[in-house]
């Protein structure tokens, strides 16, 4: 897969296939998507994936297949679809009608029709041929071809009208072809004007989509799947397939041999475990599946690991659990970041008004937006955990993001402390949190601060396994990090609250917590090295004591 000795370029961006297949750049071959939909014969199909899953590009590749404006094009050459003979009847045998409801956003409803009038308009005028054809309707013609604004009416009926226009002039029923349709849902969400968007949208999508008797087949793209009495209201030729899906399951996103032979063409198939811990973790339908995205900005960068799927839009609905947290739902953080899972009842289609007051379907908005995995255990309940080191960080950086620079230093300089059995950098660290975040009235007793401390180890996703208040030897530990790579050490932790005013207690305190941990063998269930930290807590004094096993 050279071009002329070189290395082909990493794709970040390009979402064109055309674009890919001439311009020298890596394809990981989806195609057999294209012999997939014609096998499955279905009327109209919604695909719905994280965002930067490849959902754009994988709509412009069926579009490079089946649109008689390509033919004889040679940018399937070589790919896997070649391989169903099938297909070939198909080959650039349609006319094709695309639209991107990306740019649709607004700030009131006569905002958003006009918006989508003029991307009609726009889309019309690929068509323009149709404007001189005796073979089509006059009336279409003139009703459709003027140059006045369209009416709402007109708007509405304008993809079912240029369809029959097209199968008029062809002799072939079109394509349509609408990415992103979910966009103008999420722009208007918990705003005025959210009502007369899901209005219009739910007008233009029926009259285009259900029982249009002048269309092949439709494709539709998205991150959400939108309730069908929201939006797609009495369409029942709809076939869903999102991320609890089978069929398509492998279509989307990266799979493990796609990207061990990434690593391998770039020069770095040693790298391919590093890609696994950040960016693998998701499971689509029976398929595990890598962020492609980030996937590639990583080689990009040189093999670099970092958040990049996670910089490239906001974090709106992680913002939205994060604000609604109570007892419940801090407890579920905490167990998500510290590696766990949570079990939770998920529906694949969601109604956006249910997430103000529904804080369990932020967690169905969570997985089908890629920020959880999710496994199905049976009766709509899922297996909720984070996929994988990058949107481990994301999660912290979320949680900690209204904190001071300074104090989130400290939080890391605590961690790195611990790990490294710098007793005086835990101390340091430990005073500088609580002295400059936390007033004394919220220091009550040691539950405040094992939550203060378990919620900083999320800094650690993924490297531990973070237990408070856990079963352990003879009793329960206050806070038990139990290393998932053997490249760090098990850490154990006894905190005690000092309500004396001298000094000296707070060492005897401290000497008293290690106590407890050798005592009860707290550490009875870890293997290899293990620290153990006596802690006593004094107000915002910090005394720590430590102690090393190797077991």
């Amino acid at each position: 897969m050279k071009e002329e000795g070189r290395l082909l370029a990493i794709p970040g961006g390009v979402d064109d296939f055309r674009e890919i297949r001439e311009g020298g750049y890596y394809f990981v071959d989806k195609s057999e998507l294209v012999s997939d939909i014609v096998n499955d014969r279905s009327k109209v199909f919604l695909f719905t994936r994280p965002r930067r899953f490849g959902k754009s590009l994988n709509l412009s590749m069926i579009d490079a297949f089946f649109n008689l404006e390509y033919k004889g094009n040679k940018w399937f050459d070589g790919l896997k679809v070649n391989s169903h003979p099938e297909v070939e009847e198909h080959r650039n045998a349609y006319p094709v009608i695309r639209l991107c409801m990306k740019d649709l956003v607004a700030d009131d409803v006569e905002g958003f029709n006009g918006r989508l009038k003029l991307m009609l308009k726009s889309v019309y005028r690929g068509f323009k041929y149709l404007r001189d054809s005796d073979l089509v309707d006059e009336d279409l013609r003139r009703e459709y071809f003027s140059v006045g604004d369209l009416s709402d009416m007109q708007m509405e009926r304008s993809v079912i009208s240029l369809c029959q226009m097209l199968e008029q002039h062809h002799g072939v029923k079109p394509i349509v072809l609408i990415d992103e349709y979910d966009n103008p849902v999420n722009n208007a969400f918990n705003r005025d004007f959210y009502a007369g968007v899901m209005g219009s949208l739910r007008r233009f999508y029926s009259l285009t989509l259900k029982g249009n008797p002048y269309m092949s087949f439709a494709v539709v793209t998205g991150v959400m799947q939108i309730a069908k009495e929201s939006i797609f209201s009495g369409l029942n030729n709809l076939a869903v397939d999102n991320i609890f899906s089978n069929n398509f399951d492998e279509r989307y996103g990266f799979t493990e041999p796609e990207v061990k032979d990434l690593c391998t063409y770039y020069g770095h198939p040693e790298k391919f475990e590093e890609a696994k811990e950040w960016y693998d973790g998701y499971r689509f339908g029976d398929a595990n599946i890598y962020n492609p995205w980030s996937l590639l900005m990583y080689i990009r960068n040189k093999f670099k690991p970092g958040t990049y799927w996670a910089s490239t839009s906001g974090n709106d609905i992680l913002e939205t659990f994060l604000d609604g947290l109570d007892d419940r739902t801090y407890g579920d953080l905490v167990a998500l970041g510290n590696g766990k899972t949570v079990f939770k009842q998920i529906y694949p289609s969601v109604s956006m008004r249910d997430v103000g007051g529904d804080l369990d379907a932020v967690y169905s908005i969570m997985a089908v937006a890629g920020y959880l995995n999710a496994v199905p255990e049976g009766d709509d309940i899922y297996s909720l955990s984070i996929p994988n080191r990058e949107m481990y960080k994301v999660f912290y950086e979320n949680v900690t993001r209204p904190l001071k620079m300074d104090v989130r230093i400290a939080m890391r300089r605590f961690l790195d402390s611990m790990e490294r059995k710098d007793v005086q950098g835990v101390e340091d660290a430990l005073f500088t949190l609580f002295a400059d975040s936390f007033p004394a009235t919220l220091l009550k007793d040691e539950g405040d601060y094992q939550l203060i401390l378990a919620t900083i180890a999320l800094g650690r996703g993924g490297r531990y396994d973070v237990g408070i208040e856990r079963e352990a030897g003879n009793g329960r530990a206050d806070i038990i990090m139990r290393r998932n790579d053997p490249r760090y050490p098990n850490i154990v932790v006894e905190l005690k609250k000092s309500r004396s005013d001298d000094p000296g207690d707070l060492e005897r305190m401290a000497e008293e917590g290690l106590r407890q941990i050798r005592t009860r063998e707290y550490y009875r269930s870890l293997k290899g090295k293990t620290y153990l930290y006596g802690v006593c807590l004094q107000n915002k004094k910090a005394k720590v004591l430590f102690e090393e096993l190797d077991l």
